[in-house]
C-alpha cells in the first residue's frame, strides 16, 4: 500500500512517496529518502541567470569572508520575521556575485508566495498520486493552491483521503477520515499500538 506521510517516518512501511511543502529537509533529517519539495529547499542556493547552483552552507561562509566587517544592528522584528536593518548598514553589505556568470540573482531554491511550482515537479507529484491507493496529509492546513491540487485530484480519482491536522484545512469536505490531533503525539501513539 501507498499514500503520502507529513511527519517522522512512522508509518514507513505504508509510505510510497512523500510531498512536503517544508522548505527546511526536516523530513530528510527524520531519515526519509523518498520525498519531494513542492516548494524546493533553503538548503540549495541558485543563481536565477546561469545554471550555478552550491550549498547554502558554503554560500553564508562566502557571505561572511565578504562582509567580515558587517554587523547589523536589528531595529525591529515585523510580524512576518522580517528585520528591519538601517539602510546605511544595508548599504555597506557587500551583495554575494555568481561565480559562474558575475550575476546578483542568488536565492535559495524555494518557490515564494506569488511564485509558481515547476511544472515538471507538480507533474512527477501527480505521477506518483496516480501509483498510490490513498493519501495521508499530515500537518497542514492545505491553505495554497500548490498542495491542495492534489486532494483535488485524488478526491476526482476516488482515492480515499485521510486528514490528520490540529485545524481545519481547505480539504475537510473531501476527507474519509479526519483526525483533529497533533501529528507528533498522534504517530508516537501509532507507533504504540504496532500496527
Amino acid at each position: 500500500s501507498s499514500g503520502i506521510n507529513a511527519e517522522y517516518g512512522v508509518i514507513s512501511k505504508q509510505v510510497e512517496w512523500l510531498v512536503t511543502q517544508n522548505v527546511d529537509r526536516l523530513h530528510q533529517k527524520a531519515g526519509s529518502t523518498k520525498v519531494t519539495e513542492l516548494h524546493g529547499t533553503t538548503n540549495i542556493v541558485a543563481c536565477q541567470r546561469c545554471n550555478y547552483v552550491t550549498d547554502r552552507e558554503s554560500f553564508q561562509k562566502y557571505i561572511q569572508e565578504h562582509n567580515q566587517e558587517f554587523v547589523a544592528d536589528i531595529i525591529n522584528v515585523t510580524p512576518d520575521a522580517d528585520a528591519e536593518i538601517d539602510i546605511d548598514l544595508i548599504k555597506k553589505f557587500n551583495i554575494p556575485l555568481c561565480p559562474d556568470c558575475g550575476s546578483d540573482l542568488l536565492k535559495p531554491q524555494v518557490v515564494f508566495f506569488g511564485a509558481n511550482v515547476v511544472k515538471e515537479k507538480v507533474q512527477h507529484c501527480y505521477d506518483k498520486l496516480q501509483e498510490c491507493d490513498r493519501i495521508l496529509v499530515a500537518g497542514s492546513s492545505l491553505q495554497v493552491m500548490s498542495g491542495y491540487r492534489f486532494l483535488l485530484e485524488a478526491n476526482r480519482t476516488h482515492k480515499p483521503i485521510a486528514i490528520l491536522n490540529i485545524g481545519n484545512t481547505r480539504a475537510d469536505h473531501l476527507a474519509n477520515v479526519k483526525v483533529t490531533a497533533r501529528c507528533g503525539e498522534f504517530f508516537e501513539r501509532y507507533k504504540t499500538l504496532n500496527l
